[in-house]
């Protein structure tokens, strides 16, 4: 009788000491993951819809604050995105869904999809060839005659830089406007159209 009572107490100790392998308590887990792609706040986490998890500066990974035991299902889902984001589908949770263990918690991942909005500069008395734009790693090669060029889209919340790489034959071409009025600027929630190229 004694030694089923031993037996008995020895269970609860390890139950007590070691959760993950009794399940219940607190766990012993944290629920952690890296994110991609995320600029700014807004970025909301839920876990088997509760426990939400705003996801803050620098944007570069999550931890939700309540522990989970081994073997524990989680479910980590989108609640929120960021504004520069145009739908909750945009972000997608990788390797959200399992029994947790030391595993499958080092496997997720969260990667958002920002909205991009076109940049387009209008051109000013372009009468020669070999004009050639840049933004960024985007160059755009400019034919005399050209009253705007589209460049590639640009995320929304991202930096942008119209810069002339080559100028015209005989002529010289000048990049104003933007939020700078140098040709650069921050994107907004709306097409830029504002960036200006002048040549004489």
């Amino acid at each position: 009788m004694k030694s089923s009572i031993l037996r008995a107490g020895v269970v609860a100790l390890a139950c007590a000491l070691g959760l993950s392998a009794c399940g219940g308590g607190s766990g012993d887990l944290y629920l952690t993951g890296s994110v991609y792609n995320v600029t700014k706040d807004g970025l909301v986490l839920t876990n088997n819809g509760g426990n939400d998890l705003a996801v803050t500066t620098p944007y570069t990974s999550f931890q939700f604050s309540d522990r989970i035991s081994t073997d524990d299902q989680f479910d980590i889902k989108v609640k929120a995105v960021p504004s520069n984001v145009a739908k909750v589908e945009d972000c997608v949770v990788n390797n959200g869904r399992a029994r947790a263990n030391y595993y499958t918690i080092a496997q997720i991942s969260v990667t958002c999809t920002i909205r991009k909005r076109a940049l387009t500069a209008a051109i000013n008395n372009l009468t020669t060839s070999g004009l050639v734009l840049i933004n960024g790693s985007d160059k755009q090669t400019v034919a005399a005659g050209t009253k705007t060029v589209t460049m590639s889209p640009v995320n929304e919340d991202g930096a942008y830089g119209v810069t002339v790489l080559t100028q015209p034959t005989g002529q010289t071409c000048t990049v104003s406007g933007g939020s700078s009025g140098n040709g650069s600027g921050i994107m907004g929630a709306t097409e830029t159209t504002t960036v200006t190229v002048t040549c004489a």
